[in-house]
């Protein structure tokens, strides 16, 4: 529930995209955690704390995702810093119902981005998410090593650590749900072009420097 990037994730799909794609990034980000969790009870996390080597390949392989992120937030903004401001022009908008096409009226794009500077889909999304977090072999074992400390006594460590592993994720979720209705609030005041810029320079910051520490092993 710390900042990370998981939540720099979630900020920007909120500002760059929806609220409805930020939910489905931390409904991905909650689904790899489960499987993690999973994993871990069934001694995956065991095996990569008594193999480096195993876990080192994790650990490269989760910082090249966080690295491939950092250089796409850094080309959005590079790219917003590089394009002219739109010319005002008049427009005439034609309303048509919902029911006359048998789909949803997705509504203008948000300010500061482009009708075709299109955001992630809600299955991009959740895959994102699944990635972001999924991507990270500390998450099982982080869960293995602090959630049996607080098994009850007299109680199972097989039926303990599913509980308290469920708990952990659903007060995960609640946190990233809070945070998302907080942005998506502040929304309106933070997507003007220089704003929605230097959120896409603080995510390529924020990702470049967790892919070296988790490269690193720090």
């Amino acid at each position: 529930m710390t900042p990370g990037p998981d939540l720099v994730m979630i900020t920007n799909l909120v500002l760059n995209g929806s609220l409805r794609v930020a939910t489905a990034a931390a409904l991905g980000m909650i689904t790899a955690g489960a499987v993690q969790a999973g994993l871990g009870a069934a001694g995956l996390a065991a095996l990569l704390a008594a193999s480096p080597g195993l876990f080192a390949a994790f650990r490269w392989a989760g910082a090249v995702v966080l690295l491939g992120w950092a250089v796409l937030a850094l080309r959005r903004a590079t790219g917003r810093a590089g394009a002219p401001a739109p010319a005002p022009q008049a427009t005439v908008t034609v309303t048509v119902p919902a029911h006359a096409t048998g789909e949803p009226h997705a509504g203008p794009p948000p300010p500061g981005r482009g009708a075709g500077d299109a955001g992630p889909s809600v299955r991009q999304a959740f895959g994102q998410g699944l990635l972001c977090t999924g991507s990270n072999p500390k998450v099982g074992i982080f869960l293995m090593a602090f959630l049996p400390q607080f098994v009850p006594a007299g109680m199972a460590p097989e039926i303990g650590v599913p509980l308290l592993a469920a708990c952990y994720l659903a007060l995960g979720l609640l946190w990233l749900l809070t945070w998302m209705r907080l942005v998506h609030r502040l929304a309106p005041h933070l997507r003007s072009p220089r704003v929605l810029r230097i959120t896409d320079g603080l995510t390529a910051v924020v990702f470049g420097l967790f892919a070296v520490r988790l490269a690193l092993g720090g």
